[in-house]
This record gives structure tokens, C-alpha cells and sequence, in this order.
């Protein structure tokens, strides 16, 4: 991971959960769990980031080192190509970016409305980082039903998301209808966070996800709780509709971290391969 890369979600990795029994960090996911349920339920999903947009120059930093990381992992220049981006969050700055670089066009697409919450300060921010004005009126931004994607007419010519994919419900759907989008000789990347979200637990013990069966998970569940896929099933999901995918690997976890929490796994996840593998890019192409 590039050092000046934020992580997505609060705090370094401690993995202390290596320290302790498994059933305590079944309760304590638990607990969070259920609250978080409760909480999301009511209220709707509209924190994705763990921090508030207010915080201006912490956001402009975040949205340069997407699209940064973006590069790095699989896009080789933006130069005239048509963009489009899944689940970009509170706000369009890495449109803005996108746009900078010598992007044709740029539209991004949302299951839910969050991009309104960027204030006129944010973008007067990008704007002098970036220097020279972000014009909103070429982005274009749709809230529409995934995994359909209706109000896409496309082709697109590269896909990314950045910390989206976790929360579809239909991954292989999804890819095969952006394969349906795609222009030939199309791309995609999508950096995955396949962390546990929550913020108490998540540098602790970043695997508690994967602690409950289904029948419980489903008891802990939101428009956006994140699906518990890992890396491998990205790969299937994108090989199984037409796409060529590799993985970038990102954070890992320790040899020690997973012989402690391995047992403490629902079964299905228990003998994965890919469990150390905990954020990382599925890079795609036609």
C-alpha cells in the first residue's frame, strides 16, 4: 500500500484479537453488530466514510489518493476515456480528478443519494489542489437500482469503485451488466475493503465479519451492510461474465492473526485460501 494512500477506515491494524478468545469477539461483534442494524435501519445508510465532508481538506486529500491508487493499480491514463465510477460516495471530487487528468467524461452511479452532502467549500478546496475550477456540470450523477443500472446508456471505456463493491448485494449481476456497458477493450478496477466496517472492532479484528452464520448475519443487516465476499469470489464473479481479472493485493493479515481467528470462523469461510487478503483491487478488462 502507498504510504500516502489514506486507509479506509480509522487506525492502523492492531489484530489484538489475536490475544484473545474467539468467542469474546463473537459477542462483542456482535453487540456492535445489532446496534449498527438498528441504527442503519432507522436512520438510512449515509455514513461511508469516518469522517464528516466539513472536514474539507481531509476530504480532497482522500479523493486525489483514490484516484492515485486507481493509477497505480490499473489504470494507465485517463486521457479521452469515458468514465465511470459505482458508489462514489459524499461527494464527486474524484470526478473532479478524473476530469483533471484528461478524462473525456465521468459519470457516477449510487444506490443511494449521499454525493448532496459536499458543500461549495469542498469544491473550492479541490478546486485550488487541482488548480483550476471543478465544473459539476460534467459530471454526471445517477441514484439508481443496482444491479440493473437503468439510467446507464454508456459505453464506457474504464469502471472503477473504491470501497462500493463490499456492499452489493449481486456482484456476478453487477459485472455483467457493466459488460454490457463496456466499450471494447474495456477496464475496470475496483478497490475492495473486505474489512469488517465497523469501527470499534475493525483494526482489532478485521475478519469478525466472517465470525457469523448467515441466519445471524442476516439478523445484523442494512441497505449496505457489507457482503462478505472475498477476493477469490471477485475473481469468479468477473471471470464468470466475460471478464479477464487479476487481484491486487493490498492490507494482509499476519500468519498469527489467522491461526488464532481461523476456528473461531463460520464454516464456510474456515479453510478459504484467500483470508489473508483483507483490501485489494480486482482489475478487469475485455
Amino acid at each position: 500500500m502507498n504510504a500516502s494512500t489514506p486507509i479506509i477506515g480509522p487506525g492502523r491494524l492492531s489484530l489484538t484479537a489475536e490475544r484473545h478468545p474467539n468467542p469474546v469477539w463473537w459477542t462483542l461483534g456482535l453487540g456492535l453488530g445489532l446496534a449498527n442494524a438498528v441504527r442503519h435501519r432507522s436512520r438510512g445508510y449515509r455514513s461511508p466514510r469516518p469522517y464528516p465532508t466539513e472536514e474539507v481538506e481531509r476530504s480532497v486529500d482522500y479523493v486525489v489518493a483514490v484516484v492515485d491508487r486507481w493509477e497505480a493499480d490499473g489504470v494507465a491514463d485517463w486521457q479521452g476515456l469515458r468514465v465511470l465510477e459505482l458508489g462514489p460516495g459524499p461527494d464527486l471530487g474524484t470526478g473532479a480528478v478524473i476530469l483533471s487528468r484528461g478524462a473525456a467524461s465521468y459519470t457516477a452511479a449510487d444506490r443511494f443519494p449521499l454525493a448532496g452532502d459536499a458543500s461549495p467549500r469542498y469544491y473550492d478546496a479541490l478546486a485550488e489542489r487541482l488548480g483550476a475550477p471543478v465544473d459539476l456540470d460534467r459530471i454526471g450523477y445517477h441514484v439508481t437500482d443496482f444491479p440493473g443500472l437503468p439510467d446507464l446508456a454508456g459505453p464506457y471505456d474504464v469502471v472503477v469503485s473504491s470501497a462500493a463493491l463490499e456492499h452489493f448485494d449481486d456482484v456476478t449481476a453487477t459485472f455483467a451488466r457493466l459488460a454490457e456497458l463496456a466499450a471494447p477493450g474495456a477496464t475496470m478496477t475496483h478497490h475492495v475493503d473486505g474489512m469488517v466496517h465497523m469501527r470499534g472492532i475493525r483494526p482489532r479484528d478485521p475478519l469478525n465479519l466472517l465470525r457469523y452464520s448467515d441466519w445471524t448475519y442476516r439478523r445484523m443487516s442494512f441497505p449496505g451492510v457489507p457482503n462478505r465476499l472475498r477476493a477469490g469470489d471477485y475473481l469468479a464473479a468477473a471471470e464468470r461474465t466475460g471478464w479477464r481479472a487479476r487481484i491486487v493485493q493490498d492490507r494482509v493479515a499476519t500468519d498469527s492473526y489467522l491461526a488464532r481467528v481461523r476456528p473461531g470462523l463460520a464454516r464456510p469461510y474456515r479453510d478459504r485460501t484467500d483470508l489473508a487478503t483483507l483490501t485489494f483491487s480486482v482489475v478487469c478488462e475485455r
